[in-house]
């Protein structure tokens, strides 16, 4: 088995990865938050954010075509010098042990809230780590060739939940619109871009793994992939706010809230435990991928022949992060809702379109 920074991934698993990642856990978590903050104008919160998208990765795909051969740590060195670099690396570790803590409690928090309401919460956030660990083990390669699998289960289920849901729609429950204002319209596009438009940018760090050969076309996936996040989550929080109405806001999980409405017959029933497995596993393929980035850019920070050596002791101390943090739910609520979004923004972002524009003024700077 090669080391984790030998291997390579062709374009179209990069997008599968990259799909992955971005609806993974959103999914089930964007559109109850959304229409609360928004309420009826949450499409046009999640639309603009998606655009803000796309501009972050036109920076994230700028740098990667200046520093093909530099994985990102490198990157930062080669842009900021070691020191500064080195305080943008240390916030980011920190940064990513929050994400993948948030999600494996995310996990554990689905499972005891709606389908194993009895079972402990560590033993789902161990099962989680655990698995994840293993997958991360076994490397990207691996990882591009099961998620195609994952997330097509995923994806299905949540096609079939949208179509029988439909018959269950009110068009009138769109209306009206901006009824207060600007204010929550941008509330949602705050939360949206944090999660998880704005988390694009760490897939700067699986870049350099794309073959050679494949880098022309990296660009072309993930803008269409992209784009496909946002149509699947735009029609998710429709679909979800015309079926649920008012309390649309107020129901967690709200796509497994919508599967539980559906009924065909009399024999076709219980239809959310199929949902809950498919959207759990897309959650267990962004918690595997951001345990991947947080172990490769670990090493990397620390210059560790082993790629995997940390990866038992990060893995052990997430899990003790997801178990520790938070006394109740509403803590947990506020922290992605409102925390989450500024620490995306300021840890990750700003650090990297201030290299972006260094980067570009260097090169026009030489050319003169």
């Amino acid at each position: 088995m090669r080391a984790l920074g030998k291997q390579t991934i062709s374009a179209g698993q990069l997008a599968i990865l990259y799909v992955s990642y971005m609806i993974g856990s959103s999914i089930i978590n964007i559109p109850n938050p959304m229409i609360h903050f928004a309420g009826n104008m949450a499409w046009l919160s999640i639309t603009v954010s998606a655009l803000m998208g796309m501009l972050l990765l036109s920076l994230v795909l700028y740098l990667f075509r200046c520093y093909p051969d530099d994985e990102y740590t490198a990157c930062l060195n080669r842009v900021y010098g070691r020191w500064i670099a080195g305080v943008f690396i240390v916030l980011l570790i920190l940064m990513l042990f929050l994400m993948l803590a948030y999600i494996i409690l995310d996990i554990g928090d689905f499972f005891t809230n709606t389908m194993m309401v009895e079972t402990p919460m560590y033993v789902f956030n161990t099962l989680t780590i655990v698995v994840a660990a293993y997958t991360v083990y076994a490397g990207i390669e691996v990882m591009g060739r099961m998620f195609f699998l994952l997330m097509g289960s995923m994806m299905l289920a949540v096609v079939v939940i949208v179509f029988l849901a439909v018959p269950l729609t009110r068009t009138e429950t769109l209306l009206p619109l901006f009824t207060e204002g600007i204010k929550p319209v941008l509330h949602g596009i705050y939360f949206s871009f944090g999660f998880p438009f704005g988390e694009l940018f760490l897939f700067s760090v699986i870049l350099p793994f794309v073959r050679k050969d494949s880098r022309r076309d990296a660009g072309k996936w993930l803008y269409a992939m992209t784009a496909l996040s946002w149509l699947l989550l735009l029609t998710v929080v429709i679909i979800t706010l015309m079926t649920l109405g008012p309390l649309a806001g107020d129901r967690k999980f709200s796509l497994f809230a919508v599967a539980r409405l559906i009924k065909v017959g009399n024999f076709m029933v219980g239809l959310e435990a199929i949902v809950g497995i498919a959207l759990i596993a897309g959650s267990f393929t962004k918690a595997t991928i951001v345990l991947f980035i947080l172990n490769y850019v670990t090493a990397r920070f620390f210059k560790l022949d082993d790629d995997k050596l940390l990866l038992p002791a990060i893995s052990f101390l997430t899990f003790l992060l997801s178990m520790t943090m938070f006394r109740t739910e509403d803590e947990f609520s506020f922290a992605v809702q409102v925390g989450w979004p500024f620490v995306v923004m300021t840890v990750g972002i700003i650090p990297l379109m201030l290299a972006a524009l260094i980067t570009l003024l260097r090169r026009n700077m030489g050319r003169r």
